[in-house]
């Protein structure tokens, strides 16, 4: 079985941090797996930087640079890579990549088995409308869907909640849509905990509105009143941090909360933290909760699609009404007062990622949708 991944690379997140755990699985089961990178040329660096990760695990990688992602060029291209490396499975990730899929398929008579991934859906209607699927607004990007996924042969979601989303907003697919989530294998970490008098949280993530640092921040005042030694961690970067910091400052809480910016690799923080917050409210599968769990870190979370189907519930961490920030900071104070309830819940946090999410379930049953795909 050989297969062609292929996605519009312009920047290192969730899909790509994926691949970089599945491709080297796939091809340690014997699964031949090729990675094409599609790029506009101002995104060539962050492509070349991706790519690498998989070079280095010997992956074999191509490059296509595209003035734009509809280009009947572009098209060509990539049917003649298809046919010149005889891939038995085309499998897409993303809307644009997903439309080169379809096109090919349908129209130019490609003869090969196509599948894609669902990791989200156009991020701001998704973030408008994740809780309110049967209100998503019939745009371009809806219809561009509709026209690919009843072109593509199989489709699989990260989440059960992706799923239905989709399911609800009417999205038509030549098969039932599957659900394989995610699965990593973490490497352990040789970090002493925090050893300070600090109560230490973590936000890590995107400084954007979907993922709901408001929530907290708002609450940082009464957090500091309450919890001796409470301390934010803001980790990553993005285009709220300029607002974020100065609300920060009229409200006289430098001292409380920390920006780290862009980091390596986030689990050190997570590491160093009591808790990790993830108060975001439009999310596929945030791979921020695994890598939390992964470092035995408890986990309060809004109770939305992604974070239901990982966060046990008062086990491994708090699950709460989507937007209720004033419940959320009720469980940080409820956990700072209980050292003994944090351990027991990061320890089975730590054994549920083991056991429920593992690289080797997710590599396993991608093979077996890929079997089945190609029947």
């Amino acid at each position: 079985m050989k297969v062609l991944f292929v996605q519009n690379i312009e920047g290192i997140a969730g899909s790509e941090k994926y691949f970089w755990q599945l491709l080297p699985a796939l091809k340690s089961a014997n699964v031949e797996v090729e990675f094409l990178c599609v790029h506009k040329k101002k995104f060539e660096a962050v492509s070349i930087e991706f790519a690498q990760q998989l070079k280095d695990k010997n992956i074999v990688v191509h490059f296509i640079e595209t003035v734009s992602y509809t280009s009947p060029f572009l098209l060509f291209k990539i049917r003649s890579l298809i046919k010149k490396g005889k891939f038995d499975l085309l499998h897409s990730h993303l809307i644009y990549a997903d439309f080169w899929s379809a096109i090919l398929k349908s129209f130019f008579r490609l003869n090969i088995t196509t599948v894609t991934t669902l990791h989200g859906y156009q991020e701001d209607i998704y973030t408008k409308f994740c809780l309110e699927p049967k209100s998503v607004p019939v745009n371009r990007y809806y219809k561009t869907a509709r026209f690919c996924y009843k072109r593509i042969d199989n489709v699989y979601a990260c989440s059960e909640g992706l799923k239905n989303f989709f399911d609800q907003i009417n999205i038509r697919t030549k098969k039932p849509i599957e659900v394989i989530h995610h699965g990593f294998d973490y490497p352990e970490l040789n970090i002493k905990p925090n050893e300070t008098n600090q109560f230490i949280c973590a936000i890590i993530g995107r400084l954007i509105p979907r993922k709901g640092h408001e929530f907290v921040l708002k609450n940082c005042k009464r957090l500091v009143k309450e919890i001796p030694g409470f301390h934010l961690m803001i980790v990553g970067d993005g285009p709220l941090r300029e607002s974020m910091q100065e609300y920060i400052r009229i409200q006289k809480l430098e001292d409380s909360i920390t920006f780290t910016g862009e980091v390596d690799d986030a689990r050190i923080f997570m590491a160093q933290s009591e808790i990790v917050l993830v108060p975001s409210f439009a999310e596929g599968l945030p791979l921020v909760i695994f890598e939390a769990m992964s470092v035995s870190k408890p986990v309060i979370a809004f109770d939305t699609i992604g974070p239901s189907e990982v966060v046990l519930n008062n086990e491994t961490g708090y699950l709460i009404e989507p937007f209720n920030d004033n419940l959320f900071c009720d469980k940080i104070i409820l956990l700072s007062k209980d050292k003994d309830r944090r351990i027991e819940m990061g320890k089975k946090a730590k054994k549920t990622v083991k056991e429920k999410f593992s690289l080797a379930k997710m590599t396993a049953e991608t093979i077996r949708f890929y079997q089945i795909s190609l029947k």
